[in-house]
């Protein structure tokens, strides 16, 4: 099936669409045990379908990208590219001048798309202070940083 971009609908997930969600993120190897109300999953959908997922943990005006994950029958169209641009515009509208996040193998993909490589020790305290980054990720998890300017 071919879907248009106006069919496209990016939303947040709803509690009855969780366990799909979490499904998605287990069979990618993404972390789990720490997606809780801190971390708002959104995501791209053309009618029922999920076509990509992503999480953003807000603190203040700078917030952690999260959970960056398309199904394997969707990859190679461009929905990480969408919903990583759609999210930077919303939070953007919402105030956020800096995304930031942790990958130990997408680094080659979010440079592509703006994101630079950072040093652990730039983060703020709210950054340093999650889970993702205190615990789950590890020290070899590449950090990078976006400036929204929209």
């Amino acid at each position: 099936m071919n879907t248009t971009q106006s069919s496209i609908q990016f939303r947040l997930i709803k509690p009855s669409e969780l366990a799909v969600a979490t499904a998605l993120l287990e069979q990618a190897s993404l972390v789990v045990s720490d997606i809780s109300e801190k971390v708002k999953l959104f995501g791209l959908f053309s009618d029922n379908s999920l076509l990509a997922l992503a999480g953003l943990e807000v603190f203040g005006n700078e917030a952690l990208l999260r959970s960056v994950c398309v199904p394997a029958q969707e990859k190679a169209k461009g929905y990480g590219q969408q919903i990583i641009r759609t999210l930077e515009n919303d939070a953007a509208r919402n105030g956020i001048t800096d995304l930031y996040l942790l990958t130990t193998t997408a680094s080659k993909f979010f440079e592509r798309i703006g994101y630079k490589v950072a040093d652990r020790n730039t983060a703020s305290d709210a950054i340093k202070n999650t889970s993702e980054f205190s615990d789950l990720c590890p020290s070899t998890a590449v950090f990078m940083h976006k400036t929204l300017c929209f």
